[in-house]
């Protein structure tokens, strides 16, 4: 799944690999947590755009804001069916940039352990997301997202059963494209996402409290003494995920 993720990325760079400019008030974050305002790309008139957007899909239907309802991720075999997102899987599709991504092993009888996990070649991740628009009960509107999810890598598994969807760039604009309702093309590509060599390795515990995001979060711990050291060097092989 994806509950927490990070993204330091330059303005420039930003611009560079997506195609557009963020925000103006847009800095680095490094422990990004549900329900906060996280950066999305979509299309707009003008071609693409960066927008802020909160974390945590509120139901196309619903006027409460923290409908409790909501949800950050939604399911790649079962998003195009749900009524929650069936409008926004057709219409209303959106990239989420990232480093990487968060992810929790459990151990019996002891804390889990936070790893992260991202592209071997150090390219930012773009999450397949679906986004919605709802109106309060007083006329003010809230934009709010979901990341797709899918069944983890074999090599990912001994950390979480599901990680977010990484479309490679030769998908990001049929997939941003409104137009485009091609359910079935739209599965496929969501299918075949993933393609890149990636790696992980266990990080701080800091990083479970949100209220921690600093660039410490990222270094990797030694899984011996559980300080700072070298990275975990299992890799996953590139495989279609």
């Amino acid at each position: 799944m994806c509950g927490r993720f990070a993204l330091s990325l330059t303005p420039a760079r930003l611009r560079a690999v997506f195609g557009c400019a963020p925000p103006r008030d847009f800095r680095p974050r490094w422990n990004i947590a549900p329900d906060t305002p996280i950066l999305v790309i979509r299309s707009a008139a003008h071609g693409r755009e960066a927008v802020w957007m909160r974390w945590g899909l509120v139901p196309p239907w619903s006027r409460n804001f923290r409908d409790p309802a909501r949800q950050i991720n939604a399911r790649i075999e079962t998003a195009a069916d749900r009524p929650m997102f069936r409008r926004a899987f057709r219409r209303r599709r959106g990239l989420v940039p990232a480093d990487g991504f968060y992810e929790w092993q459990k151990q019996p009888r002891a804390p889990s352990r936070p790893f992260f996990v991202r592209d071997r070649s150090g390219a930012p991740m773009a999450f397949a997301a679906l986004w919605e628009r709802c109106e309060g009960t007083q006329g003010e509107v809230l934009e709010t997202v979901a990341i797709l999810t899918m069944d983890a890598h074999p090599s990912l598994r001994h950390l979480h059963g599901r990680m977010p969807v990484a479309l490679p760039p030769r998908h990001w604009d049929m997939w941003l494209d409104p137009a485009l309702e091609d359910v079935a093309l739209l599965k496929s590509m969501l299918e075949e996402a993933g393609a890149v060599a990636f790696e992980h390795f266990e990080v701080d515990r800091r990083v479970n409290d949100p209220r921690n995001d600093d660039a410490d979060l990222l270094v990797p711990v030694s899984r011996e003494t559980g300080a700072s050291g070298e990275i975990d060097n299992h890799r996953l092989q590139p495989d279609l995920f």
